[in-house]
């Protein structure tokens, strides 16, 4: 394999190493949220720019530690930190890269004080210049050892606004969220928008299931070069669905788990790497 031919994004990955909630709800005043997971994905089918699928012969592989808070400054201004702590990639064929991910910092403000419809704006900071090199394990035919950039964080400033509007039941077991997202990107990449809807309940009074599904697409007509710059999820495009779990252990502490995967239904795989991301975690409330 040509490492340098095959450079996967790694902050496509961020997007679905997601482990927040999109909805219209805002934190009570002094109302915390902290959550802890762990990530892991691996796959070695490839979707290229033009959305057609290619085995890559390398299998490519993220772990990650994700942490994850929401505090209520009031009633109406929820305060979000979401932090890949730890990301560790590789395909099967180098040596494992670790590093920091994207760090996004978010206010999300109540629109209405009796409808749950939210105005959310993050501002995700790189933390590194988004090059991170990983040596192949073995040399090339020419006797060298090749190298491939596995970043953890792309390098480059993205502001995200996301509009988003929640209902549930008159007992509260049972409800749905719709939104849309508008990525800003900077350093010439193009803009982003994605649009998501979340469905649960909560049964037995202990075990909240919530379906998702998202969708991803570019705001330009080009589909993206196959150089460089799709290393940074360059015209990257999805649809994404999965389920998350939250078992209440007590009043305070949750245990979660979720999956996500690709398919082709609305918007078609582009520029990625299709496989299924597996996640558990803790949470607390207060």
């Amino acid at each position: 394999m040509k490492f340098y031919t095959y450079l996967l994004i790694v902050c496509c990955f961020m997007c679905f190493f997601e482990v927040q909630a999109q909805n219209g709800w805002t934190r009570k005043a002094k109302g915390l949220y902290a959550q802890a997971a762990i990530s892991t994905f691996s796959s070695n089918n490839y979707y290229n720019t033009d959305g057609e699928l290619f085995n890559a012969g390398s299998t490519f592989q993220s772990r990650g530690l994700l942490l994850y808070g929401e505090y209520g400054l009031t009633d109406r201004f929820t305060a979000m930190l979401d932090l890949p702590l730890l990301m560790l990639n590789s395909f099967n064929t180098t040596e494992t890269v670790a590093g920091i991910g994207n760090a996004k910092l978010g206010l999300k403000y109540r629109l209405l004080k009796n409808i749950p419809i939210s105005l959310q704006v993050d501002f995700e900071v790189p933390t590194d210049d988004g090059i991170k090199l990983s040596n192949a394990k073995e040399p090339n035919s020419l006797g060298m050892i090749d190298q491939i950039n596995l970043p953890t964080s792309d390098g480059e400033f993205n502001v995200w606004t996301t509009l988003a509007a929640s209902q549930s039941t008159s007992n509260g077991k049972t409800f749905g969220s719709v939104y849309t997202s508008l990525n800003l990107r900077t350093e010439s990449f193009s803009n982003q928008l994605q649009v998501g809807l979340e469905l649960g309940h909560l049964f037995f009074d202990k075990l909240y299931l919530i379906g998702k599904v998202k969708i991803q697409d570019k705001l330009s007509s080009d589909s993206g070069s196959p150089s460089a710059s799709f290393l940074y999820g360059e015209g990257t495009t999805f649809t994404s669905y999965g389920l998350t779990t939250m078992y209440k252990l007590d009043k305070h502490l949750n245990l979660v788990a979720s999956f996500s995967d690709f398919t082709d239904v609305i918007v078609k795989r582009r520029n990625i790497y299709d496989g299924t991301t597996f996640s558990v975690g803790v949470a607390l409330e207060y």
